[in-house]
């Protein structure tokens, strides 16, 4: 199938009611892919951020983790900033280049009590809560992080 002919689909529920998916901000396409969608927006989702430039890492940060991060740890990112100055990430990214980190390095902390459970990562004195996505596993959502 030609580009041209390719139907993209439009988003039904929620803030972006009749937006094609294709033209939604790659945090919002993120998020989609950590929940349970129609097939064809997950798969146009996941086609719009694997041609980003910007889709590197695959972790949506939710508003609340970002709130408890700068809540308890606002002094790292701080320290960041003080050290490289205009080269330094804005918090959002500095968050998820730390959550990134903590899932590839920390340690398993999961529970795992329900098949619902979040898998939790210590790492550096905080700890994460991801959930991942079902359908695209390397996909993640940071739903609250915590002091260790």
């Amino acid at each position: 199938m030609k580009e041209e002919d390719k139907i993209i689909p439009t988003i039904t529920v929620g803030r972006y009611a009749g937006t094609k998916i294709d033209t939604l901000p790659n945090s919002y396409l993120r998020w989609m892919l950590t929940q349970d969608f129609p097939k064809p927006w997950l798969d146009c989702a996941k086609e719009k951020l694997d041609e980003s430039d910007y889709s590197n890492l695959h972790l949506n940060i939710t508003r609340h983790a970002i709130d408890m991060f700068s809540k308890r740890f606002i002094n790292i990112w701080l320290n960041d900033v003080r050290v490289k100055g205009d080269e330094a990430d804005g918090l959002g990214t500095f968050i998820a280049k730390l959550a990134e980190e903590a899932w590839e390095k920390g340690d398993d902390i999961s529970k795992r009590r329900h098949l619902s459970d979040g898998i939790v990562k210590s790492y550096l004195g905080i700890t994460f809560v991801f959930v991942v996505s079902e359908r695209f596993p390397k996909y993640k959502d940071v739903i609250t992080i915590m002091a260790s």
